[in-house]
């Protein structure tokens, strides 16, 4: 891949921060150690990261109308999503939520068509993944160790 082109890495559940679930039309996979799962995540030469989380908080912003309703409905606190929101917007060349100016005032975060645009585009892509690797999951899982 070229240095220009974003990379794609899918991996299984993160316990670490930031890791959140899949939203959109794909359904995520138990994470409760039922068996292995499956992540997209694109990985932006700048070093932003597009994945589950961060589309889940796109298409919370469209359904609930605000950024602080959002992050409430994932459990995250406010500063946080507007963190991501400013990551999203400075990895492309138009933003994919339009906020207010300063983060205040009367007008809600919204997303923009290239927002829209981008769940679209990664809800499809994580599809495919996920149909591609239905079968690697149950290998994986047909080898596991009993517990």
């Amino acid at each position: 891949m070229s240095a220009s082109t974003p990379s794609m890495r899918q991996s299984g559940p993160a316990g670490a921060r930031g890791s959140e679930e899949p939203t959109g039309q794909v359904e995520p996979a138990p994470l409760d150690g039922s068996r292995p799962s499956l992540k997209l995540q694109i990985d932006l030469p700048g070093g932003c990261r597009i994945g589950p989380g961060k589309i889940r908080l796109l298409t919370l912003i469209e359904t609930e109308g605000s950024l602080s309703k959002a992050a409430e409905t994932m459990g995250v606190s406010y500063r946080r999503a507007w963190l991501f929101v400013q990551q999203i917007n400075a990895a492309f060349r138009e933003p994919a939520v339009a906020t207010p100016q300063h983060g205040h005032g009367g007008a809600a975060a919204r997303l923009t068509p290239f927002g829209r645009e981008l769940i679209a585009r990664y809800t499809g892509l994580a599809q495919l993944a996920e149909l591609q690797g239905a079968g690697v999951i149950d290998w994986l899982e047909a080898h596991e160790k009993s517990q």
